[in-house]
C-alpha cells in the first residue's frame, strides 16, 4: 500500500470502519483522510443531490496501531463494486480527487 492508496480500516475500542485515502503508514499507526463507512452513501448523496451546503466532511486522522486490526485495499471483489468504484458511477467524480 501506497500514500494515496484508497483504503479501508477496521478498527477497535471503539469499533469502527473508515474509508479514506492513505496518508501516511509509520510503525506507530496509520493517517488517512476520509469518512467512517457507515457515512459513506450519505457522503456520496452530497454530490449526487447538489446540495449547496455539505453536511458530511471527511477528516484527516491518525489512528495508533494498537486499534488497527486490518488495512486492506479497497478493490472491486467479482461481481461487488469497490467503494471508488460506486462512487465513480454515482457521482462521475474520482474519490481520490475528492479526498
Amino acid at each position: 500500500m501506497e500514500a494515496g492508496s484508497i483504503i479501508i480500516l477496521n478498527l477497535q475500542d471503539p469499533r469502527e470502519k473508515i474509508i479514506g485515502k492513505l496518508l501516511a503508514i509509520s510503525p506507530s499507526g496509520i493517517t488517512i483522510k476520509g469518512v467512517d463507512v457507515n457515512s459513506f452513501n450519505d457522503w456520496m448523496k452530497q454530490f449526487t443531490h447538489k446540495q449547496t451546503a455539505a453536511i458530511i466532511f471527511p477528516t484527516t486522522v491518525f489512528f495508533p496501531l494498537h486499534r488497527v486490526v486490518s488495512c486492506y485495499l479497497d478493490e472491486n471483489m467479482g461481481d461487488v463494486p469497490s467503494f471508488s468504484s460506486q462512487f465513480k458511477v454515482k457521482t462521475k467524480r474520482e474519490i481520490t480527487k475528492v479526498l
